[in-house]
């Protein structure tokens, strides 16, 4: 039986927001996501993430959907549920995401605004645009404006936002109108070409030495066939450089978009309270973040940065040290989209604050 039920506007809170909420709780129970005809369901047990469905698949990738979905609502019903766990990448990497997701989706959504509309290109026959990468040009051959944006998404195999990533620098550089009725005709599709599968040479044999002596185990095996061996990633550095996405925007004349990709963070060592040399350098790193915000945005903005930096310098007293740093860049990109400024101004704004990171 129902024990309780959170409900609301994802227009109002941001749902990562309220997944993040519910589960410091530790609560059991089924989020029911809706925007129009689009539902999902999110399943947390004792405050962990652990499945999703939508109409279209489960795991991950279903809750990724959600993404895509800024004006829907959600209601959150206490259950013990009783689903399979499709799910395991903890909470801070799900959410951290699924929000990077939303905000690309907050730019692209200007020029792009449905995953429902059907791009059409602008091009005449025989022409070729030479400011298009090999991905928007094969997308290009696509957009006939008989497929709607989802459905090129299914035929080229990409996720939807990989294709309105591209079809929002195709429409900014003019070579694409976005259209709301089915038109032209279905484009030539081409089967993808299978490469034969080719026989793996052992290292041994190519350095003419001798193979390891003993029984071959699949973990001698993949020893012995790998040129570069699986080792542990190194130590987290105090400061790491300002997250990238997973895979960049595509470069071209009509933009991209400004997108900022959280990476996933090392789990924390204990908060050095003791430091305040330290805490003073991250104070000072989120002033000067503060003010390289501040030459892009405009005026109006700056209450928004200062509110921030406020809360940033507030977490670096609680011992969150780095990783507030890194909060606040992300925070303020996402302001600044939530702001409306336009993309060029955003890509920007990340870039000034990708430099501070980069610089030693």
């Amino acid at each position: 039986m129902s024990q309780g039920v959170i409900q609301g506007s994802m227009r109002e809170a941001p749902l990562p927001d309220i997944i993040q909420l519910v589960s410091q709780g530790g609560k059991s129970g089924c989020f029911h996501v809706q925007q129009e005809a689009s539902k999902a369901r999110i399943y947390l047990k004792d405050g962990r993430i652990i499945h999703a469905v939508t109409h279209a698949g489960e795991g991950f990738e279903a809750l990724m959907e959600v993404a895509l979905w800024l004006e829907g609502t959600y209601r959150f019903e206490e259950v013990v549920p009783d689903v399979p766990n499709t799910i395991t990448k903890p909470n801070a990497s799900i959410l951290m995401e699924l929000g990077r997701r939303m905000d690309e989706w907050r730019v692209i959504s200007q020029k792009v605004p449905s995953v429902d509309l059907y791009p059409a290109s602008t091009l005449l026959p025989g022409e070729t645009p030479h400011d298009v990468n090999p991905r928007e040009a094969r997308l290009l051959a696509l957009a006939t404006g008989y497929y709607t944006v989802s459905e090129l998404a299914e035929l080229a195999q990409k996720p939807v936002l990989t294709v309105a990533k591209d079809l929002y620098g195709l429409v900014m550089a003019g070579h694409v109108v976005m259209k709301g009725l089915r038109s032209g005709k279905p484009p030539k599709v081409e089967a993808p070409a299978v490469e034969p599968v080719k026989e793996l040479i052992p290292v041994s044999t190519l350095l003419g030495t001798a193979p390891a002596s003993g029984p071959v185990t699949p973990e001698s095996r993949e020893d012995e066939t790998a040129i570069v061996r699986l080792q542990a990633p190194p130590p987290v550095s105090q400061m790491r450089g300002f997250p990238e996405n997973d895979e960049p925007l595509p470069e071209t004349v009509g933009g991209g978009v400004a997108g900022v990709a959280p990476a996933v963070a090392a789990p924390k060592p204990a908060p050095a309270m003791d430091d305040p040399q330290r805490m003073v350098k991250l104070m000072n790193f989120t002033q000067r973040i503060a003010q390289a915000a501040k030459m892009v945005l405009p005026e109006g903005q700056h209450e928004m940065v200062n509110r921030l930096q406020a809360k940033a310098t507030q977490q670096i007293i609680s011992g969150d040290g780095p990783e507030a740093v890194k909060g606040l860049a992300l925070a303020i990109s996402r302001g600044a989209v939530d702001a409306g400024c336009d993309a060029d101004m955003v890509r920007t704004l990340n870039t000034h604050l990708k430099a501070l990171f980069s610089t030693k």
